[in-house]
């Protein structure tokens, strides 16, 4: 005799106020000399670092997340179309992260809005413990699973048996979404970031009598 069971989709759901910040400052120059390129390129961290500093900050709290140097070309539109040899483009990527304040987020970004080395920003919130919220996330979802199949049990007649299998595949590399704010041209900031909403779904199957 095939066995009765009910399948349940159980859907966790967890808000969090943000208390971690990002910050993504990418810093570029282009010049017909690598040397040089890569020169300019290390003044430009520098600025950005002494920066930094004055504003409250360590020197090792700027890290480095990527550098590059490519040859850069543009395409010459004539008869003949040709690429020409501009110079060596020299790109910097950089975090600066620390917990959420919004006078130290200020600090931070008058700090690098008024850097001679002027790099594009990017700010993102988000949270700090992401795998406590993770927790919070599944147990959430496991209580969701089982309410919904004692109602659906109760409204159909039969009894709620034992739990016999949960399926869940985890989303890769899961993390908190990121609230990220447009480039920063300009010294009036005013964050107010609104709570992460969070979810994950799992599946449950029960025995019914």
């Amino acid at each position: 005799m095939e066995q009765r069971r009910i399948h349940v989709t159980g859907t966790g759901r967890v808000a969090k106020s943000p208390d971690f910040v990002v910050l993504s400052l990418n810093l570029s120059v282009c010049n017909a000399e690598y040397a040089d390129a890569v020169k300019i390129a290390a003044q430009q961290v520098e600025m950005l670092r002494e920066s930094l500093v004055d504003a409250g900050f360590n020197a090792d709290d700027l890290k480095t997340a990527n550098f590059n140097v490519e040859t850069k070309y543009e395409r010459e539109e004539s008869k003949r179309s040709r690429e020409i040899f501009v110079g060596f483009d020299c790109r910097h990527d950089l975090t600066l992260s620390f917990d959420f304040d919004a006078k130290k987020l200020d600090a931070a970004l008058s700090a690098v809005t008024n850097c001679l080395s002027q790099p594009k920003i990017a700010v993102a919130f988000t949270v700090k413990d992401s795998a406590a919220l993770y927790d919070k996330i599944l147990k959430s979802a496991a209580k969701d699973a089982q309410r919904k199949a004692k109602i659906l049990c109760a409204a159909s007649g039969v009894t709620l048996g034992k739990l016999i299998e949960i399926i869940y595949a985890p989303e890769e590399n899961f993390a908190p979404r990121e609230i990220v704010a447009a480039s920063v041209d300009n010294a009036a900031f005013n964050f107010q970031p609104d709570d992460l909403i969070l979810s994950d779904t799992a599946e449950f199957f029960w025995e019914i009598e």
